[in-house]
């Protein structure tokens, strides 16, 4: 007999069984019947709480997306205000955010490779007029790129030569690229290697501020 829930609480339960089998399997692994199994109630129960898979989810890439927004922003929540002016100042800020960040990726390989799967899931699933579930996730990850541009140029006594929001794109383009490389290779010295070298890169997009 399956034990009775307060609302809010079974569909956590029920969340947390989908993402586990999207995890683990991917988005296409997720079905009623599955997740039912998963959280050991029946198939009733999860229709009661879930209109249908799709609102399934669209609930769990929500939570995906709010779960490693969440833990990015953990790692990159640093004091940046010490330190040395200039580029070199720069230079070992953003390794300092970049291994960071990377910190997370590797973490989490399962949830990253899901991070993916969202994005062709959205455009397939809704095309590019209804794009939102992978537009969602893309402009979090770009707000917590921006910040780290924008906070370690500003420590650092410097300003960025494309403007703030064109190396912050160009930024997320790059670690989304090695990321996705270190998926298929899991070379983990690698993926440092190119990941201080994309930062080499971007200083050289960075200008000294007057009186520097």
């Amino acid at each position: 007999m399956t034990t009775r829930l307060p609302a809010d609480q079974r569909r956590a339960q029920l969340l947390r069984a989908a993402l586990d089998i999207a995890e683990h399997d991917g988005l296409s692994a997720v079905t009623v019947r599955g997740v039912a199994e998963r959280a050991g109630v029946s198939l009733g129960v999860v229709h009661y709480c879930y209109t249908d898979k799709e609102e399934l989810l669209r609930e769990l890439i929500g939570a995906v997306n709010f779960e490693v927004h969440q833990a990015a922003s953990a790692f990159v929540s640093v004091d940046f205000d010490s330190g040395a002016h200039g580029l070199e100042g720069l230079r070992s800020r953003l390794r300092e955010a970049i291994d960071l960040v990377w910190a997370v990726i590797t973490a989490s390989p399962d949830k990253q490779l899901l991070t993916y799967e969202i994005v062709s899931y959205s455009l397939r699933t809704y095309g590019l007029p209804e794009v939102g579930l992978a537009r969602n996730q893309q402009e979090s990850n770009e707000a917590i790129v921006q910040s780290v541009l924008e906070r370690t140029a500003a420590a650092s006594g410097v300003r960025w030569g494309m403007g703030l929001e064109a190396i912050t794109r160009v930024v997320l383009a790059i670690v989304v690229g090695i990321g996705q490389r270190w998926q298929i290779y899991r070379d983990d010295d690698e993926a440092a290697e190119l990941l201080h070298q994309a930062v080499d890169l971007v200083v050289r997009d960075a200008q000294l501020v007057d009186g520097e």
